[in-house]
């Protein structure tokens, strides 16, 4: 065994040349970490954009656009959809609502499936190119969506995105590129991307689409490429040689999918075309003009413009991000070639150093790395709270320091196992976990691998390397530049790649994937103990502790408590049919102002259990002055027959032409489901549906279940604002369609 600890990969200096060593190597890859995490130079916009006039325009555009919410079915979607209408028309364009009906169905999570329909009035507008032969030619589609979510605070994302690709649209009109571009905004993308969906798989001009460019403003922080879907080198490099500064990696992609509401591609997936993604950009003060939206949108659109462009999908590439070079791509199937070296040369490195008899010292190094991996994570555990909160609250000191302590704590474990079981066994021991991981992510998780597989190839290959003859007779200089080489892919892929996973994930309740992440990433820091350089990387350690700390102090919600809601979109007018009585409802929050007389005699939220059952989620609720000029839904039972199924056949109309009806079925299972005639499901499973846009019309539906079973149909209609006349004194200043008015009815099928 003592044999086998003498082989070790330090380098042979002593005293105060260690520290220098260790010093320039941590510095280096700081200085690589730093270049990696900088954001990127924007490039000065082009002189139309910078102009004066393109401004006013755009903030014209978003004055009249962010002015209400745009819900899908409302009266203020449909006075966007005139606004942009006219706009198109006054650039001289022929623009056309597609209006179609949509339907999607979802398998939820824990079972069940929920279906929604909905009617979408697409915008959809064509600039002819300039070549002869452009009607035969792929088109070009730039995609947005001018729908919004139904509260207030939804009407400005989204808003300055329409309004720039208004004006890349007038730009393109002027001067039209060689390729046709093919305009869409649509609409119900906030409900299940209807408005997509509606033009792949019902507008001729889908066929017609050889590039589509989709931008999303429901993205907060700077413009960037989400996704990509079909994209190969030829899509990719467009994107890459038009705008080099919207950074993006394909591990965001795959990380965004555990975030229900974050865009995705969606239906625009089913084009026989590449497919990119963009999001961000927006600036979300009033009156302010997104410049560098405008501007990367025209370019992008020029270049794809003019380009010869596939009618087909692409052989799928991954993307990232290096640090002086800019955005990179790779065939997909390419990361295999680094997991598989990492592994011959994990393997050979293990048996070269340690023989058929240093089973013992190799296991010893790896699952002490493991030890050392569950220490810290269980240490950070006890954050958990706290780190959540500052997710929520997009503040970073605290997660910065935790990762600072972090690695401290396992650097140091590093090093005491080091005394323990040799240099060599531990190294290997913490690259041999990242190897697994890798293995797991090139087969499950193709996107995310490359962040692993680059790093790991080039650590064990500097490890490999310095143990050859060629290595050893090197000198000092040369090995350590081997050993920043080894390290060098580690520091510009990981530190990004962690950090947007914490800006992406942390705000929507999954600060754990984040933190997951970290542990493998720790494990490069093994190949710093070939430095034998202790007391730089102590220093390196305490002076990036001290940086965190010296940062401003976050408002993080103390311990144990939740971060309240300190608006009134949860406020309810709820119009009950069956206990034919009203309700105000407002999710649990402390009470203030006017909320006090709205629910006065209660002192705490409780379980509203008269009409949401004893299980239902504690809430403040108080008996409201019932509005007759709210209708109930209009609902009435046709058929319940008992025979092989029950078959339970009725009408939905809503008087109140409300934007958004909600069915669900209690105490049954639905066997199958027809809307008007067109089945809706055929296969057994709990069953809810939302309807969107139907305004006054009579719907039928039948739901087939089980002969003995009975069940009953909750029907809710759902419109944005309160009745304002029942509010009390003091809220008449809040916004018009703050809060939602809920009519419910109950059909029982015995």
């Amino acid at each position: 065994m003592d044999a086998v600890r003498a082989v070790t990969p330090a380098f042979n200096i002593t005293g105060f040349r260690h520290a220098v060593a260790g010093a320039v190597a941590l510095a280096a890859l700081a200085v690589l970490a730093w270049l990696a995490l900088a954001p990127p130079v924007i490039p000065a916009p082009g002189a139309s954009i910078a102009a004066p006039a393109w401004a006013a325009r755009v903030s014209e555009h978003q004055r009249v656009l962010a002015a209400s919410p745009r819900s899908i079915g409302g009266s203020d979607n449909a006075h966007a959809r005139a606004y942009l209408m006219t706009q198109l028309r006054a650039m001289g364009l022929a623009p056309a609502v597609q209006r179609t009906t949509v339907r999607t169905s979802v398998t939820r999570l824990f079972g069940g499936i929920h279906h929604t329909i909905g009617v979408v009035h697409n915008i959809v507008a064509t600039i002819p190119g300039t070549a002869p032969d452009a009607a035969r030619r792929p088109a070009v589609l730039l995609a947005t969506h001018y729908d919004s979510g139904a509260a207030p605070r939804d009407a400005l994302p989204g808003a300055a995105t329409v309004s720039a690709l208004l004006d890349t649209a007038r730009a393109l009109r002027a001067t039209p590129p060689a390729n046709d571009i093919v305009l869409l905004f649509a609409d119900g993308e906030r409900i299940g991307m209807l408005g997509s969906r509606g033009f792949v798989e019902q507008h001729p001009l889908a066929g017609r689409i050889g590039m589509a460019l989709r931008f999303d403003g429901a993205v907060h922080g700077p413009l960037r490429m989400l996704e990509a879907s079909g994209a190969g080198a030829p899509a990719l490099a467009g994107w890459m040689q038009a705008a080099p500064e919207l950074r993006g990696t394909s591990a965001n992609a795959t990380l965004a999918w555990l975030l229900g509401d974050a865009p995705h591609i969606g239906p625009l997936t089913r084009l026989d075309a590449p497919v990119l993604l963009f999001g961000g950009g927006e600036l979300r003060a009033a009156g302010t003009a997104p410049r560098q939206l405008g501007d990367a949108m025209l370019r992008l659109a020029r270049a794809y413009g003019a380009a010869p462009l596939a009618p087909h999908r692409q052989a799928a590439h991954v993307h990232f991000s290096l640090p002086v070079i800019g955005p990179v791509h790779h065939a997909a199937w390419l990361v295999w070639v680094p997991a598989i070296l990492s592994c011959l040369m994990l393997a050979r490195a293990w048996r070269g150093q340690f023989g058929q008899d240093g089973v013992l010292d190799a296991a010893q190094g790896a699952f002490g790395v493991c030890f050392l991996l569950l220490v810290v994570r269980v240490g950070t555990w006890s954050w958990d709270r706290e780190l959540a909160a500052d997710g929520l609250a997009g503040e970073h000191r605290l997660p910065l320091t935790v990762a600072v302590v972090t690695a401290g704590v396992f650097v140091a474990g590093l090093y005491l196992l080091r005394r323990s079981v040799g240099t060599a066994a531990t190294v290997l021991g913490a690259l041999a976990w990242p190897t697994l991981v890798l293995l797991f992510a090139a087969v499950f998780l193709p996107t995310l691998a490359p962040l692993l597989a680059w790093p790991l190839v080039a650590a064990l290959g500097a490890f490999t390397l310095l143990h050859t003859r060629w290595g050893e007779r090197q000198g000092h200089g040369v090995r350590l530049l081997v050993l920043l080489a080894g390290l060098a892919p580690a520091a510009s892929l990981l530190p990004p790649a962690l950090r947007d996973a914490w800006i992406l994930l942390a705000p929507g309740h999954m600060h754990v994937p984040p933190m997951l992440m970290a542990l493998p990433m720790l494990c490069f820091a093994g190949p710093l103990l070939m430095l034998r350089s202790g007391f730089a990387v102590t220093g390196a350690l305490v002076l990036a502790l001290a940086a965190c700390l010296a940062l401003p102090e976050d408002a993080v919600a103390p311990h144990g408590q939740a971060v309240a809601p300190g608006d009134l979109e949860g406020l309810v007018y709820y119009k009950d049919m069956n206990a034919w009585r009203a309700y105000w409802l407002l999710p649990q929050q402390p009470l203030a102002d006017w909320r006090r007389d709205l629910f006065a005699g209660r002192t705490r939220p409780t379980a509203f259990a008269e009409v949401f059952g004893l299980r239902s989620a504690p809430q403040w609720y108080a008996v409201a002055p019932r509005d007759d000029a709210i209708a109930f839904p209009d609902c009435f039972i046709l058929r319940n027959h008992v025979g092989k199924v029950r078959l339970a056949r009725f009408t939905v109309r809503s008087a109140n032409r409300a934007p958004h009806i909600a069915l669900a079925m209690q105490g049954a299972r639905a066997l199958r489901s027809r809307v008007d005639g067109v089945t809706l499901s055929d296969k057994e499973s709990a069953w809810s549906l939302s309807l969107y846009g139907m305004g006054d019309r009579v719907l039928q539906l039948e739901i087939e279940s089980a002969p003995n079973e009975i069940f009953s149909i909750t029907v809710q209609e759902h419109m944005p604002g309160l009745p304002r006349h029942l509010l009390p004194a003091g809220a008449q200043g809040v916004a018009p369609q703050l809060g939602r008015t809920v009519s419910t009815d109950i059909l029982r099928f015995y």
